[in-house]
């Protein structure tokens, strides 16, 4: 087995030869790449990827680290990684490509769409699960549901897992954050499609239209290509992650993808042959409690880096300019069982990038500190070369 103490040296290697490497433009890069190679060094990070795209493709593309620590496999951008709970904005994608094609309402009951949700609740919307302020509820963690290592058939069965529970709060009237409440979005998809399948709806409006060729559904059963292995940072130790099935929450946290494909779906979201900007407008605005309260969600997206520019951890100066400099971005963050995932797309520059390391439950790392200094880098050097 691999000693990771003898690991640094090696990761400084494949790194700075850049043999796994994907790029146009390397200046930007550069700067960020110094702290890549900082980060992978950690005894706590396996491996890292990266990918910055804009509306003319993939700018940059790089691995760090392992893919495989046991088997000394370089990450690379080929490797496909979890996502965790990026796959709500994709879903969101779909959703919107149905509303715009009047398949869909956002404002209907949802039990209009699928039986299978109970009548006694009170009314939930679209609109209100894909902000987050439905009352479904999210993991249970003494029920440890974040663990769960069982297939699921259908959407019916997923949803059997919290459908009879009571709702936390009445639909409109709080905010808390759910990864069930996608379930019943993807259930509401299928329902209303009538024809299609969850799975067909997001090969057909998201991953087709947008030639991600990289992402698919987390099936722990299927050979796919460049699959990196997950890892678990647990109680100081650096373990393979337990094995887990994602098929209960496909919607909200199921996929796995090449940062690539997450970064060219994020710029794809500005396409207006994708979306119509009227649709875009309405996934990018924060959404409101029924006593007008705006909350930070949009549709799926979350709005601007309030999030992150009140946490005590990122009061550098260095960081907060970085965030306020660009105010017109939507990101999403995803944690998975064996990743950790960030993705920010700034609105203005049709810019994205995604970070993903193959580990959970570590933060040596910050994955929104990685991604937030390579996309200043890349808006830094718009600003420069606009004067």
């Amino acid at each position: 087995m691999l000693n990771l103490k003898n690991k640094l040296s090696i990761l400084v290697l494949f790194s700075l030869l850049s043999a796994s490497c994907l790029a146009k433009d390397l200046g930007p890069a550069k700067s960020a790449r110094v702290l890549f190679v900082a980060a992978v060094t950690s005894e706590t990070v396996p491996g890292i990827s990266v990918a910055v795209a804009d509306k003319t493709g993939i700018l940059w593309a790089e691995g760090y680290g392992y893919a495989d620590l046991e088997n000394q496999v370089a990450m690379s951008p080929l490797h496909t990684l979890r996502i965790g709970s990026v796959a709500k904005v994709m879903t969101a994608a779909a959703m919107m490509r149905m509303y715009q094609k009047k398949l869909i309402e956002l404002d209907t009951p949802v039990t209009q769409y699928t039986p299978d949700w109970p009548a006694f609740h009170a009314d939930i919307t679209l609109r209100q699960l894909a902000a987050h302020t439905s009352g479904v509820r999210h993991y249970k963690p003494d029920a440890n549901e974040f663990l769960l290592n069982q297939p699921f058939a259908d959407l019916k069965s997923s949803l059997a897992l919290f459908k009879d529970e009571a709702l936390l709060f009445a639909p409109g009237t709080q905010h808390q954050y759910t990864t069930f409440g996608w379930t019943l979005v993807s259930a509401a998809m299928e329902g209303a499609d009538g024809k299609r399948s969850f799975k067909q709806i997001m090969q057909q409006e998201v991953f087709e239209p947008l030639a991600m060729n990289d992402t698919y559904f987390d099936d722990q059963y299927q050979i796919i290509s460049h699959r990196a292995r997950p890892y678990s940072y647990y109680q100081g130790k650096l373990l393979n992650s337990p094995q887990t099935d994602h098929s209960y929450k496909w919607a909200g946290g199921g996929f796995i993808a090449t940062p690539s494909d997450v970064s060219r779906f994020a710029v794809g979201q500005l396409n207006e042959q994708y979306l119509n900007p009227e649709t875009v407008k309405l996934m990018f605005t924060k959404a409101k409690l029924n006593n007008g309260e705006e909350v930070n969600h949009g549709i799926a997206w979350d709005i601007g880096f309030k999030s992150y520019i009140s946490r005590s951890d990122y009061q550098n100066e260095e960081l907060q300019a970085m965030m306020k400099a660009m105010p017109h971005v939507v990101t999403h963050a995803g944690g998975s069982m064996g990743g950790t995932t960030m993705l920010i797309l700034c609105v203005d520059h049709a810019r994205a990038v995604t970070v993903v390391k193959n580990v959970n439950g570590e933060r040596s790392a910050d994955a929104f500190f990685l991604a937030l200094n390579t996309l200043s880098s890349y808006h830094n050097l718009h600003e420069l070369s606009a004067e």
